[in-house]
């Protein structure tokens, strides 16, 4: 079940305290995750909050400085499945996270197979549209080429995007970094090996959905937040 609403109850908010916390202090990660869950009795998304949204300080602030406010006739490489499905996880009402690297973060766990779907094609041309606003220079979408469907799934971003090039990798996450391109992302691992980076899916969704995105970093720091 996803969290609903832009609303985190006290243990989540506790949780994500603590938890920060442990990792500050060194702690290993899946421990300390495994502690607080466990602690909170956290659900299985409140856990993946967690995971994906809430690191260690220097981690955290290290991805901060990598990222750019404009991709204005910068080249850019987008991570494709990520970037679209942050995007689809907004148009189905899901919440997203402004994470504490201020990356927005959304909970899906699975890809969508069929593109055709009006709500796939909808959100390749919100990022179409975001992207001419932005006014990048070349565009590179790089789309992993284990997903089952990849190849057509290349079809139909080029359909929506033809100034793209699209190009399917056996490990996204390297390719994007290869590029030295600009990373549009919001995977943490891309984000800290990348020379700079683009929150392309979240200017989108905090821009048009923003009643559907949570910001937990109030909730971050040792005093807690309030709702």
């Amino acid at each position: 079940m996803a969290l609903k609403g832009p609303y985190l109850r006290r243990e989540v908010r506790d949780a994500i305290r603590d938890y920060k916390y442990l990792l500050n202090r060194g702690y290993p990660q899946k421990a300390s995750l495994d502690l607080i869950t466990s602690r909170y009795l956290l659900r299985s998304d409140e856990r993946s909050l967690l995971l994906r949204c809430v690191h260690r300080d220097e981690d955290a602030e290290d991805v901060r400085r990598r990222v750019v406010s404009s991709i204005a006739g910068e080249d850019v490489a987008i991570d494709g499945y990520n970037t679209l499905l942050t995007v689809v996880s907004a148009l189905e009402c899901r919440t997203l996270y402004v994470c504490d690297d201020g990356i927005v973060r959304d909970l899906r766990s699975s890809y969508i197979k069929d593109f055709s779907t009006p709500v796939i094609i909808r959100a390749l041309e919100l990022v179409a549209s975001e992207l001419g606003r932005a006014g990048p220079g070349n565009i590179t979408v790089v789309l992993d080429r284990s997903v089952s469907w990849s190849a057509k799934h290349s079809e139909a971003i080029r359909e929506v995007m033809p100034l793209a090039r699209v190009v399917l990798a056996r490990k996204a996450d390297i390719e994007v970094i290869l590029t030295q391109a600009i990373a549009c992302t919001s995977d943490f691992v891309i984000l800290r090996r990348a020379r700079r980076a683009y929150d392309l899916a979240g200017s989108i969704v905090k821009k048009l959905f923003p009643e559907k995105v949570v910001d937990i970093n109030p909730f971050t720091k040792p005093e807690g937040g309030t709702v």
